[in-house]
């Protein structure tokens, strides 16, 4: 590993102001050669989504996220999530402490949720060498808060390789062959299911194939525009609505906070972080109940901040939603897309679900907080089984 790297480089990037620019590569600037590509996944998450763990699949896709966010707080680093894992790009100069965290990360998995996690690296140089670009942008979600896109496909080409046993030129990170040490601060997971205002939330998944920029551009500005001409503004659709989210008392999910943010404490620990849980949702729903403020937070404000800066859409060289919507508008854009797909311009994945799950990095209370969203019984994860099974047969022209 070289120690010359352009650590500001994401930070530095102009920011897009719409996501209708998101999915226009051009504006998109190419990763700096000497990063890396990281790839974190649960492996055999579709088994354990449907065996009910899809609730433990996102938490560790989260705390992935979370581990290596605090290997260093003052850099701002592009990562997606995935529902089942996330994808990041790395500086060089701080990839041997991102692979500590890693560790940590796989540790946790494999202890607090019987999950194996699966990471690998893939160096940015080597994928553009071989033709395949790497590139990225940032869209606005709020004030505070801005959002990775990707393009190129040096990212789904880094996914297969880390996924392909014995691939060349991949860096495997293994629990057991180092230090295993994470930070999970700022991981939270207090927020109830988000029930449906129609009949569903939607995970849909869509992929252009074609090997023409342009042309993969114009159709997923196809499909955006008939997401709008179905289901509205995206406020009409959007999973989350700030008047209806409520925290959660409910032991079965703070569990999987406490298991993540308490894992490496002694007992006594554990059980004062429990405690500290319950405390802080009680005072949050006196807080939000009476839309109180203190001096620390300004809470009137903190669920309509919660609804702006969450990743409900996303675009990571595929697009990525979670919607709000009813059986007759899904119907609908599935024969839009089953068009699409019969002509060879896209695959695509789908899975309603009951309700949405919302999991959280809060390094502010006033602006700084994320919020990841996904179907409650593993939508990204099981739309992404239709994808899959598209691409398989698809014949590209």
């Amino acid at each position: 590993m070289s120690d010359r790297t352009d650590t500001t480089f994401y930070r530095n990037l102009a920011i897009l102001t719409s996501f209708a620019e998101a999915t226009e590569s051009r504006t998109h600037a190419d990763v700096s050669p000497d990063w890396w590509i990281v790839i974190a996944d649960v492996i055999g998450s579709t088994k354990a989504i449907e065996a009910g763990a899809y609730k433990k699949v996102n938490t560790v896709g989260v705390a992935c996220i979370a581990a290596v966010v605090n290997v260093d707080r003052s850099l701002d680093l592009p990562f997606v999530f995935g529902g089942d894992g996330a994808t990041f790009a790395v500086p060089d100069v701080l990839v041997a402490r991102v692979i500590v965290a890693l560790r940590g990360a796989q540790k946790l998995s494999r202890e607090s949720f019987d999950l194996g996690l699966r990471v690998g690296l893939v160096r940015v140089s080597e994928l553009v060498s071989q033709g395949f670009w790497v590139k990225v942008g940032k869209v606005r979600l709020s004030p505070h808060v801005t959002q990775p896109v990707f393009s190129g496909r040096g990212w789904e080409e880094a996914e297969k390789r880390v996924k392909t046993p014995g691939a060349a030129g991949v860096l495997m990170v293994q629990e057991h062959e180092g230090a295993a040490e994470a930070s999970f601060e700022g991981f939270e997971c207090r927020w109830q299911g988000v029930p449906s205002f129609h009949d569903h939330k939607l995970a849909l998944l869509v992929g252009a194939v074609s090997a023409d920029v342009e042309v993969n551009l114009a159709t997923y500005q196809r499909v955006l525009a008939h997401i709008q001409k179905i289901y509205g503004d995206v406020a009409e659709y959007h999973p989350l609505r700030a008047h209806i989210m409520r925290l959660t008392f409910n032991p079965r999910l703070l569990m999987h906070e406490w298991r993540v943010r308490a894992s490496q404490f002694a007992l006594w620990q554990r059980l004062s972080y429990l405690a500290k849980m319950v405390f802080q949702n009680l005072a949050g729903l006196y807080l939000f109940s009476r839309n109180k403020d203190t001096e620390a937070t300004q809470w009137s404000g903190y669920r309509d901040e919660l609804v702006e800066n969450s990743d409900f859409r996303k675009f990571d060289g595929m697009l990525r939603m979670v919607m709000d919507g009813s059986e007759t508008q899904a119907a609908a854009l599935q024969a839009l897309l089953d068009a699409e797909y019969q002509d060879g311009k896209l695959v695509y994945g789908m899975h309603k679900s009951r309700e949405a799950l919302v999991t959280c990095i809060v390094q502010s209370y006033n602006g700084n907080h994320m919020h990841f969203v996904d179907g409650s019984d593993g939508g990204y994860a099981l739309a992404a089984r239709g994808l899959k099974a598209q691409l398989a047969g698809l014949k590209i022209t």
